[in-house]
């Protein structure tokens, strides 16, 4: 196996250390590729937000008007598990993603794991009207669909973008979750609205329906190695094959499950990402809730202001990765000091601002305050997924199902502490209802305190030793010094 340092870099020694800086650009398919996956990441956010939207439309009988025949006469409480059952799902199918691809390859994995819930959001009109638990089960079911997505997907940027674009091909694509909040919260309250498909089915028929002309697209154009690829050229290919090193997956034997387990440092990282996921996904999914109960907004004008912490969260993310650049490469910081920057400016600034917004009852602070926080939300995903890579390339799609899956644990959490809070409030109560938003609200910048501060104790960005599991004992100097150059380039794809 002398040259082939690990399946992952698949033996491509010389291209990446020889020829990355000296091959032309040439061709552009692969900006195609960054396109869908942007877009497959604008899907999986737009089809878990619509149901929040549909849950504060015309979809829910108000409890005055609800009779023995109401299907969809559902408490705040229920309405707190239809939120979170998505992510009971999306929980389930993070680690055996980032597994399956190994054997069916990260395009396939990706593009059918979003397609089955793309087809499983338009049965949510008909499947909410017959029974509360089938709903659930729908909703887990489409969480089960997108929980493949994340691991995955840093498989399929691997193979596509040369060294020196991956740090921009990351961004795009990863940015697509933010553009999906940006769209979710722009139209969403138009659809649910008006009357265009009979109102709130039309969110889930309309986003649907987007959905299966990206499927075809993905189907058609996305493959896992671009020297399979029909659609690119000949010139394209050399210039990939001459500057990308990953062409095959981490094989199932070579996970180094035991070290991966008792490593400290990744459970420091993976609380760190749960502790966030809690307060991020409690937002995420009831920011629209929060918009019409307690500022008083009604759906359809609310749509832009909405809207806008997601353009905050992208520019955070953009912005972050540039100061987190210039820290490492001006040797301000190391690389784990950086990483312990960015989680106090993401975690402990925002819960400032969360609590701070908790404490004011005038819109126009509240709206400055939650855009602010969002803002440094931003730095939080430089820290975790970069991380992840951090210590270890080899394996950082399994340590990124781990964190992921522990983050949907929290994401499960959040509605329902909203929902039961909310319970049975009078919404016409303003100080009541202010007062359990603001526990809420307590809550999260209490957990992303703690997520934070136990990462500055414990967290670290060295590579681990286990990440040389399974190579072969007479694999040279040289060949190790290019598996921590590979490091390197990967995490600079993370604002490093």
């Amino acid at each position: 196996m002398k040259g082939e340092i690990f399946p992952l870099l698949g033996g491509r020694k010389e291209n990446f250390a020889q020829n990355k800086t000296s091959a032309k650009p040439a061709g552009w398919f692969r900006y195609v590729i960054v396109l869908l996956v942007c877009c497959g990441f604008i899907m999986d956010y737009i089809l878990r937000m619509n149901v929040s939207f549909a849950l504060d439309s015309d979809m829910v009988a108000a409890p005055e008007n609800c009779t023995a025949n109401d299907k969809r006469c559902w408490s705040q409480a229920q309405q707190g598990y239809i939120l979170s059952s998505f992510f009971w799902g999306y929980f389930a199918t993070q680690l055996p993603g980032a597994v399956i691809c190994c054997y069916f390859g990260a395009s396939k994995v990706f593009g059918i794991g979003l397609f089955i819930a793309i087809l499983a959001t338009f049965l949510c009109p008909f499947i909410s009207g017959v029974n509360f638990w089938l709903f659930i089960a729908l909703r887990l079911f489409i969480g089960l669909g997108q929980g493949v997505t994340f691991p995955v997907a840093l498989n399929i940027i691997r193979n596509w973008a040369p060294s020196s674009q991956f740090a921009t091909f990351i961004a795009l694509c990863a940015g697509g979750q933010y553009l999906g909040g940006v769209l979710a919260n722009s139209f969403s309250g138009l659809l649910a609205s008006g009357s265009f498909l009979g109102g709130w089915p039309s969110l889930f028929y309309v986003y649907g329906g987007c959905g299966v002309l990206w499927a075809l697209l993905w189907f058609v154009f996305v493959r896992d190695d671009p020297a399979t690829s029909y659609w690119t050229s000949t010139a394209e290919k050399e210039y990939l094959a001459a500057t990308t090193v990953p062409k095959k997956a981490v094989q199932i034997s070579e996970i180094p499950w035991k070290g991966i387990l008792k490593s400290g440092r990744v459970r420091s990282t993976c609380v760190m990402h749960m502790c966030n996921g809690y307060g991020y996904f409690m937002l995420l999914s009831d920011i629209p809730k929060f918009m019409i109960e307690v500022l008083q907004y009604n759906m359809k004008d609310s749509g832009f202001i909405a809207s806008l912490p997601y353009v905050m969260i992208y520019i955070g993310y953009i912005s972050g990765g540039y100061f987190s650049d210039l820290l490492v490469r001006n040797e301000i910081l190391s690389k784990t000091w950086t990483r312990k920057w960015c989680s106090v400016t993401s975690h402990v600034i925002s819960a400032i601002l969360l609590t701070g917004m908790a404490y004011c009852e005038n819109n126009v602070p509240i709206l400055i305050l939650l855009n602010i926080a969002m803002y440094f939300q931003g730095y939080a995903n430089l820290c975790y997924y970069a991380n992840y890579v951090d210590l270890s390339p080899r394996f950082s799609p399994i340590l990124c199902g781990f964190g992921n899956g522990l983050s949907a644990v929290a994401g499960i959490m959040g509605p329902i502490v909203v929902g039961f809070l909310v319970n049975n409030v009078d919404p016409n109560d303003y100080e009541k209802v202010h007062g359990r938003w603001k526990i809420a609200f307590l809550s999260a910048s209490a957990v992303w305190v703690f997520g934070s501060l136990q990462y500055c104790v414990f967290g670290s960005a060295e590579v681990q030793p286990w990440n040389s599991h399974g190579l072969e004992e007479e694999t040279s100097v040289e060949d190790e010094d290019l598996l921590y150059a590979y490091a390197e380039e990967s995490s600079r794809g993370f604002g490093i």
